[in-house]
Formats: C-alpha cells, structure tokens, sequence
C-alpha cells in the first residue's frame, strides 16, 4: 500500500464519520480508522520507503511553503515528501526557517534528498513564529516569477490532491484566496465561528484554515501592508491565519472554498507543542481579533 492510498483512504474515512454519511458503529470504526492514518503513513515510511519522488518541474504553475523548528524536524522529511507528491506537482518547496533555531543552519540528513530535488530553504534572521510559513515565500514569488503560494503545515501529512483543489478553485477565481477549510466569521468570539463543509464564497466572511492548505493569489504579495511587522509583533504573533484574513479584507480580497475536504491526517506526536490549544481553547484567538479590529 502506497501513502496516497492510506491518505485518500483517510478521507473516505472522515466523510463517513459525517452525520449524514454514517451512523452507529460504521461511523464509529471509520473514526478510529481516520485517527490511525498518521501512525500507518508514519510506519510505512519507516518500514518500507518509498523510492524518493522525481525533481520537481520547474515550470509548474505553483509552489508550496512551510515552516518548521527544532521539536519537529525528525518527521518533517516525511511531510515535505508528500507535498512533492502532489497530483498537481509544485515547482517548488519554501521551508522557512528561524536563523537562531539552527546553530550553523544544519539541518537532518534526511532532508538532504529533497534538497536535490526542488526543497529550498529560505532562513529568516527574525523568528516571526507561524508568519513563517508565507511572509519569505510571498516576497520571493512577488519580486520573481509571481507564482501563487500555497501554505501547508508541517504537523500534517497531506492527500495527493490538496493542490489540485485549490488550483481548480483558483481556476475559477483567480482572484480570491481558495482554501480547503474555512470558518464563517460570526458574532464575536472565536471558537463559535461554524466550521464549513461545503462549497462557499467568494467572501470577505471566510476564514482561510491554513491547516488544510490555502492558495494565494499573486495580487495578494503586492499589498504593502501585508508585511508590516511591526504590526504583526504587535496584535498576532502567534495567529498567523487572523492576521491574513485581518489583511485581505484591507486590500479587498475574498476568500473561497471548495466541497467537503477531510482535516488531513496527523503527524504522530506532533500536536504535544501546538499553538491550537492556546488559541482556541485558551481564547487567544479572540484576543487578538479585538487587537486587529482596533488596527487602522
């Protein structure tokens, strides 16, 4: 079995466990099944890796970055293979990283392969947390090529056809943000904006999860304001997605979605240093929505 079976299998899994899908213990076992995913995926890189993935082709029509630290390198090799996988195959990979968190910037040798074969590092003197994995990759394509961007986590492993989604959305609205998961911005506090799973927008109600992967247009890299870091130090930090949606609305960008797309599966272990829990549970996220609405 191929990780893009076991990843297309994880999807499967979590459109059944939907109400509408699946009750009782049909549901229940496909739950259990879609947990499993990141341990199976995991476990089957370990025991039997795949041959590597040919070089990435330089005139794909995309790129994808990511950022990442210390805590979470030893599987990163693992993600960064998958986003290679795509259906849609980028032209390339940004991984961002903090200067101060790699002495001698020396990095895994597992990274090594993917070196060669279109991962580029791009190091950043000033640790700006998750802004990582969008603000060096929005310059780079908005002083070259101009390509659009797609963000992806590094605690995630990734279905084969997260790009191809989102490019099929960008095909339609060249314009807007496109994003596999999205919350309606409703009301005032955070953790009640309803999480959608159908198709909605163009809006300017529409918060890109960047969990599930967001395609950025190139437009979007022009807007000055977009990397105000004083500002970003000031009011988000550590809320990388608010800030973005806090942005597109001042330069008029709305944001879509397509169909029902499953939380990809998990990096196992990765989700004991998260900032989710701080800012959704903790109420984090609330606080800084307040600080950015106060922004001129």
């Amino acid at each position: 079995m191929t990780p893009e079976i076991l990843l297309n299998q994880h999807q499967r899994y979590k459109e059944m466990t939907r109400l509408e899908k699946a009750r009782g213990l049909r549901r229940l076992l496909a739950g259990g099944m879609a947990t499993m995913t990141g341990r199976r995926v995991l476990r089957l890189y370990r025991n039997r890796r795949p041959a590597l993935p040919e070089p990435l082709p330089a005139d794909g029509a995309y790129v994808i970055s990511l950022t990442s630290f210390p805590p979470r390198m030893e599987n990163l090799w693992i993600v960064v293979d998958l986003l290679m996988r795509q259906t849609v195959r980028p032209a390339a990979v940004y991984l961002c990283l903090y200067e101060g968190d790699f002495p001698g910037k020396k990095l895994p040798s597992s990274l090594d392969p993917y070196l060669e074969r279109g991962l580029q590092v791009l190091w950043a003197e000033e640790d700006m947390k998750p802004h990582l994995k969008y603000f060096y990759a929005f310059r780079k394509e908005a002083e070259g090529l101009g390509r659009p961007v797609m963000t992806a986590d590094d605690d995630l492993f990734y279905a084969p056809d997260t790009a191809s989604r989102l490019l099929r959305l960008h095909a339609a609205y060249p314009e807007a943000v496109c994003a596999n998961i999205v919350r309606r911005i409703e009301g005032e506090h955070y953790a009640g904006w309803p999480l959608l799973t159908e198709a909605a927008g163009p809006s300017e109600d529409l918060l890109a999860l960047g969990f599930g992967g967001v395609l950025y247009p190139p437009a979007f890299f022009r807007f000055g304001p977009l990397y105000d870091r004083e500002k970003i130090l000031r009011t988000s930090l550590k809320a990388d997605d608010l800030w973005l949606k806090y942005i597109e609305r001042k330069a008029g960008i709305p944001v879509v979605s397509g169909d029902y797309f499953a939380h990809p599966a998990e990096v196992p272990s990765s989700q004991l240093i998260s900032l989710s829990s701080q800012n959704v549970a903790g109420a984090g996220n609330d606080r800084v929505w307040e600080a950015l609405q106060g922004e001129k």
